[in-house]
């Protein structure tokens, strides 16, 4: 493939997993209000799941062999074995992804409820300093820890085998894992926007909105913001298994560096927050700066001896956010009314169907139809 080929795979891929990581900080903070500054806690619980399958848990379940602890003598030999092994049966990769998801996004789940419950009744500063320091706990307890997943040692995973699926296809198996990541973006969406047109969604809302008013309607709102975080962290572990096995198929802690959550929230900001399709949007936009500052910053700090050139794709989050702020703060896509009943009522009293209910396509369609008529006017 050539570089521009490559290119646009490599930033759809990463793409695809902020947008996964973006849809559930939007649940956290567009919708329950709730400014999760410890995000890089639960999609690290996502990252040690995958670590512990591959070489402890997946061996004897998947491959009927031992598995090894990370951190011991001779791991690296006996690992090298057992990713062998992995190559031997492509099936088990798959495994391994699906184990990795369904326990990165438990422990995600209750890591959420550990950090949040002493601090959810408080106000949401105090909560976001909180959940913070559980962040920066969490990464200090894999580095240290090499059991886990090999402290400071980057561990290689066994990444799905999509090779059946390229050939049948006939294209690349990069071009397929970008499918398969979009296809997870998919489902993601499908089901947050059918939990935000929920009843639920909607009390989330109103506890973000007011939350005096909606513990006077009788909601808890304690509750209500500890089950927010229940569906966040354990979508964020799910997508964190996810980045680590598919997109980079290797794990180290600081992966999960804290600054991974200002990025994330800042796709959420520029995009729209309580939109999930702004917060694909913001993901698919700072993806691209992110790539181009990343590749223009390397160059002006290995051609030009310019030092800071490295860390240009953080003044390019920074700078982003401020813009967002400033001239746009409803973001790309701003949030859209509630899907209610009662809509459902009106479209059918007066046979008209307001805009926003409007599938996606038929939006589009209309806004072509308006600037055509406005090009003959």
């Amino acid at each position: 493939m050539g570089g521009v080929v490559s290119f646009i795979l490599a930033y759809l891929s990463v793409a695809a997993v902020y947008s996964l990581l973006s849809i559930s900080m939007n649940i956290e903070y567009g919708w329950a209000g709730i400014p999760n500054f410890g995000k890089a806690a639960f999609i690290a619980a996502g990252g040690a799941a995958a670590a512990i399958v591959a070489a402890q848990l997946g061996p004897p379940l998947l491959l009927g062999v031992k598995g090894v602890v990370p951190g011991g003598l001779g791991f690296f030999a006996k690992y090298n074995a057992l990713l062998n092994a992995y190559a031997a049966h492509p099936a088990a990769t798959w495994g391994v992804l699906v184990l990795s998801c369904i326990i990165g996004g438990v422990i995600a789940m209750i890591l959420g409820v550990l950090f949040t419950f002493p601090a959810v009744r408080l106000r949401e500063d105090y909560l976001a300093i909180a959940l913070l320091m559980a962040a920066q706990l969490v990464w200090i307890v894999l580095r240290v820890d090499k059991q886990i997943m090999g402290g400071t040692f980057s561990m290689v995973l066994p990444s799905p085998d999509f090779t059946p699926v390229a050939r049948l296809l006939h294209v690349p198996d990069t071009v397929v894992k970008v499918l398969f990541l979009w296809g997870l973006v998919a489902v993601f969406l499908y089901y947050s926007e059918k939990l935000m047109n929920s009843p639920f969604g909607r009390k989330l809302r109103a506890v973000r909105d007011d939350e005096i008013a909606a513990e006077a309607l009788g909601k808890n709102v304690p509750v209500s913001r500890l089950q927010a975080m229940m569906i966040g962290s354990f979508l964020a572990g799910v997508a964190g298994a996810i980045y680590v096995l598919v997109h980079l198929a290797s794990v180290n802690p600081d992966y999960f560096l804290p600054d991974i959550t200002f990025m994330i929230l800042a796709m959420v900001l520029v995009g729209g927050v309580g939109n999930n399709w702004g917060a694909i949007a913001g993901a698919m936009l700072l993806a691209l700066m992110d790539r181009v500052g990343y590749i223009i910053g390397s160059r002006l700090a290995t051609e030009y001896g310019m030092l800071w050139g490295g860390y240009l794709y953080y003044i390019v989050y920074g700078l982003a956010i401020i813009i967002a702020i400033a001239f746009r703060p409803q973001g790309l896509v701003p949030e859209k009314p509630v899907k209610t009943p009662a809509w459902r009522v009106y479209i059918e009293e007066t046979g008209e169907t307001p805009r926003f209910l409007k599938p996606i396509w038929a939006r589009l369609r209309s806004l072509r139809a308006r600037r055509k008529g406005k090009k003959e006017g």
